[in-house]
């Protein structure tokens, strides 16, 4: 009989980890976690999971609900620190009545050193607590901010003014509130009710004394609550409306200079200023009234402990030890009460800006992804489209249809304030109509991909709102470009450039191309600008160009080349709308659109409706001199005979 050579130990069987081993695994484990997830402020924004499209019924709460991780740590955390904070009472507790009886020096070497443990573990933990709360403030704001912004821009799209949506302040009112010692202190209230416990077990009249004292300084805090609702929700609604007028008075700050009106424009932002600094001054002066009354009860609560802890001790109910300890028990019960007091304000704001967003977002809808669908050709139908302007209450278009052809250049003719702009903007996509429907080849413009559509349409306003960046970032739409496309983006550029005869006038500018531009165009004249932005709408080659009033500030050279522009876009099979005052942009029109009042009195080839306009023209005329002819003749001074006829 054989036996088989013996086999090592690590042959046999793998080696199993020690439990000391495993545990400083597990603790590694955890603190790279936490390191990880309290990292400061500064770090990668990451963005919320799923995909950014899908809608949200509450997308701030469902930011909340994403970030829960943070909000269970910080509660997890919070406990730990009050647990902590046991350390003191329980220091003071031995000192007093196990040291000093027993002279024990090795005892009160033992205790400082566990008591400095705890103190350093409790303010470690603390200062996690707080960077997890800063990072919470950034996980809401990467999560949310996209969508603001988005909200914003769609606010202005419908109503044309976005002066009274704060959708970006009130993000960073709540990101700034999330992360304050207030919202910190929120967290600490729960375990006001775990120290009075304790006070109640070391005695009953202490924990009585430390009730009456939490339930004192929660009224107070109520009472302050309540006075000092409707000045912050007024001052909250005042800031962003008088902020936004101050910046659209700067917009205009030449003008105003220019035609005497500063002092006026001043005077008026300093009313409103005055009751928005009044407002905020009445709301200060309310919170430092509860703020001072709730620091009177604290420390008249704390005194009123000591010396009822002095007195039981007299008694021989309590140790002597047991005094400080309740004092600094009553202490830690009463202090966050007294935080969010003191910070309400900035708690308060937070709340109002929560449901702002809140309201705000929830009427904001992200489109849904759309299915991609055959490139566009140009066909554009108008039905009964209506577009009213916030505070004005005729529609700027009332109940507008109309149809034009792919291919063929239209244009938008009638008086000052008819509503040709309005069309205009709509049909670009730029005005979302409070009601009816726009199609582009037959789809409806909400059916398309918003970026397909955006790049289907070329638009020219009236203000060419060139934005701060070069040239060449504004006519490429400011779209992002990496090493890889560079070459094609910058063969677009040109191309569109020399489509809108303006590439000559770049390459004469200080860096051509890369030459910076301030906001609005600052640093081109208008007619310079009104140019480039045609290039912009060029851009891109699409299908439908509407430019209004395209010639506005051109010179002769830049109407030529305007022309020029437009007759290739019609070659290449372009649908161009021009909303026009000027016979020449007119004489090029297949299609004419006579506005007037809102609404569209006449659509058709140009010749007719132009033979259609003259006719209308001299049948007014004509009723204009029968009228005159049937009035009576004015009788000279002091006739008193017939008229002679």
């Amino acid at each position: 009989m054989t036996m088989d050579a013996p086999t090592p130990h690590d042959a046999r069987t793998p080696e199993r980890p020690s439990v000391r081993s495993s545990l400083f695994d597990a603790v590694r484990s955890t603190a790279r976690y936490l390191r990880d997830l309290a990292s400061g402020p500064g770090g990668a924004r990451t963005p919320p999971p799923g995909p950014a499209s899908a809608p949200e019924a509450k997308p701030v709460r469902a930011a909340f609900a994403q970030a829960r991780e943070y909000i269970v740590l910080a509660g997890v955390f919070s406990a730990a620190v009050n647990v902590l904070y046991l350390a003191p009472s329980l220091y003071m507790l031995q000192v007093y009545d196990r040291v000093l009886v027993s002279g024990g020096l090795l005892t009160l070497a033992f205790l400082s050193a566990i008591a400095f443990v705890a103190l350093v573990v409790m303010a470690v933990v603390d200062a996690m607590r707080t960077r997890i709360m800063a990072r919470l403030s950034v996980r809401l704001d990467a999560a949310l901010a996209e969508t603001v912004m988005r909200a914003n821009f769609a606010a202005r799209a419908r109503s044309g003014d976005s002066r009274d949506f704060s959708g970006v302040r009130d993000l960073d009112t709540l990101r700034q509130g999330v992360s304050s010692p207030g919202a910190v202190a929120l967290l600490d209230v729960p375990w006001t009710p775990f120290f009075i416990l304790i006070c109640f077990w070391i005695h009953p009249a202490v924990g009585f004394l430390a009730t009456v004292g939490a339930i004192a300084i929660f009224a107070v805090a109520w009472l302050n609550e309540r006075a000092s609702r409707v000045g912050v929700r007024e001052t909250t609604q005042a800031g962003p409306h008088f902020y936004g007028g101050l910046e659209a008075d700067l917009r205009t700050a030449e003008t105003a200079r220019a035609m005497g009106m500063e002092s006026a424009l001043i005077a008026r932002r300093l009313g409103e200023r005055e009751a928005l600094v009044g407002g905020q001054t009445r709301t200060a002066f309310v919170s430092a009234h509860y703020g001072s009354a709730t620091k009177f009860l604290r420390m008249l609560l704390q005194s009123a402990t000591l010396g009822l802890g002095a007195y039981l001790a007299v008694l021989q109910e309590i140790s002597a030890g047991a005094i400080i300890a309740v004092t600094i028990l009553t202490a830690r019960a009463f202090a966050p009460i007294e935080q969010v007091v003191s910070s309400w304000r900035q708690t308060q704001q937070a709340w109002l800006a929560f449901r702002s967003l809140e309201t705000a977002l929830e009427s904001f809808a992200e489109p849904p992804a759309r299915t991609r669908l055959p490139a566009a050709v140009g066909r554009v139908e108008v039905d009964k489209v209506i577009v009213r302007h916030p505070g004005v209450e005729k529609p700027a278009l009332a109940g507008v249809s109309a149809s034009f052809a792919a291919g063929e250049i239209v244009g938008i003719v009638g008086p000052s304030g008819a509503g040709k702009s309005t069309l205009a903007r709509t049909i670009a996509n730029a005005c979302i109509p409070n009601a009816g429907v726009l199609r582009l080849d037959g789809a409806r413009y909400q059916d398309w991909p918003v970026d397909q559509l955006a790049d289907a349409i070329g638009y020219l306003p009236q203000a060419v709102d060139l934005m701060a960046g070069t040239i060449a970032e504004n006519i490429r739409r400011f779209r992002p470009v990496t090493p890889e496309t560079l070459e094609s983006s910058s063969s677009q550029v040109v191309a569109a450039a020399k489509a809108a005869g303006v590439h000559d006038l770049v390459l004469g500018l200080p860096r051509a191309y890369d030459t910076p531009v301030g906001a609005g165009g600052k640093g081109l004249s208008f007619g310079q600008a009104q140019r480039v932005g045609l290039a912009r709408a060029l851009f891109g080659d699409p299908v439908l160009l509407v430019l209004d009033e395209p010639n506005a500030h051109v010179d002769e050279e830049g109407e030529l080349a305007l022309l020029w522009a437009i007759k290739a876009a019609k070659d290449r099979g372009a649908t161009v709308i021009v909303v026009a005052h000027r016979a020449r942009l007119i004489g090029v029109a297949d299609t004419l659109a006579v506005m007037r009042e809102g609404m569209m009195l006449d659509c058709g080839p140009r010749e007719a409706v132009i033979a259609r306009m003259q006719a209308g023209a001299q049948a007014a005329q004509h009723a204009g001199s029968a009228v005159t002819m049937m009035r009576p003749r004015a009788r000279p001074p002091g006739s008193t005979g017939p008229e002679s006829s």
